[in-house]
């Protein structure tokens, strides 16, 4: 069994390494500022490699695919670090809370948004939608030194939120917190959960948005009101 799932390793390996390009492999590389290395694989390629694994492997235990994505997280090559997340969304029934501990470990790990988005959103998202009790980890992460965890605390229920699911009063505590915080992808996250709340319940949007308002910055506000009726939308922005 060991040698099989080795095996498969270093196939998906082949597969990524096969399907890069130079040129891509520059142009990622200075657009997401990540310190690690890369083939150049597309996304759309690293998705299709992923389905094609779990069509070939639609049996694969628990133990393996865990083991498998640990082992293509550890990649100095950033493309297998985005294979082992979407290996991990296409085994949703093994997303539960005891993989939260492996998810955080890989959000601390994660240096740059699309790593940090991929593992919060689809990921930790998908625990969030079984299982309340990974709500903790959120409040827990809201006040991290790192704001890379700071950000998961907030988009981590977008898809909740835009299916009016989420648990807006911790969405709301984690991101009172952080109104005032500096850094850029925080004042974006903070306004992209309001945004996607905006589509369920427009009225809650709004009125967090109205209590913010003096302390949040013009991105957070702009990013939040993008979805709500006009006549609401210039009521936050206006001077």
């Amino acid at each position: 069994m060991e040698n099989n799932i080795r095996k498969k390793l270093d196939n998906l390996r082949r597969a990524m390494k096969a399907g890069g390009d130079p040129e891509r492999e520059v142009n990622e590389k200075r657009y997401l500022k990540s310190p690690f290395r890369f083939f150049g694989t597309s996304l759309p390629f690293t998705e299709k490699t992923a389905r094609a694994f779990r069509k070939e492997n639609p049996g694969l235990d628990r133990k393996s695919v865990v083991w498998l994505s640990e082992r293509l997280w550890s990649s100095s090559y950033h493309d297998e670090k985005r294979l082992a997340l979407r290996i991990l969304r296409c085994y949703p029934e093994y997303l539960d809370l005891s993989l939260m501990p492996m998810l955080e470990a890989m959000l601390m790990h994660s240096p740059t948004w699309d790593l940090v988005d991929d593992i919060s959103i689809h990921l930790v998202g998908a625990v969030l939608a079984k299982d309340g009790k990974a709500r903790g980890h959120l409040e827990r992460w809201s006040g991290s030194e790192n704001f890379w965890m700071r950000r998961a605390s907030l988009i981590s229920q977008i898809l909740l939120l835009r299916q009016g699911r989420g648990d807006k009063a911790l969405f709301f505590r984690c991101a009172e917190k952080m109104t005032e915080d500096k850094e850029f992808f925080i004042r974006k996250a903070i306004g992209w959960g309001i945004r996607e709340m905006s589509k369920a319940d427009p009225a809650g949007a709004f009125d967090f948005l109205m209590k913010i308002r003096v302390r949040a910055s013009g991105l957070t506000l702009r990013e939040g009101a993008k979805r709500l009726p006009e006549e609401l939308r210039k009521k936050i922005l206006q001077k």
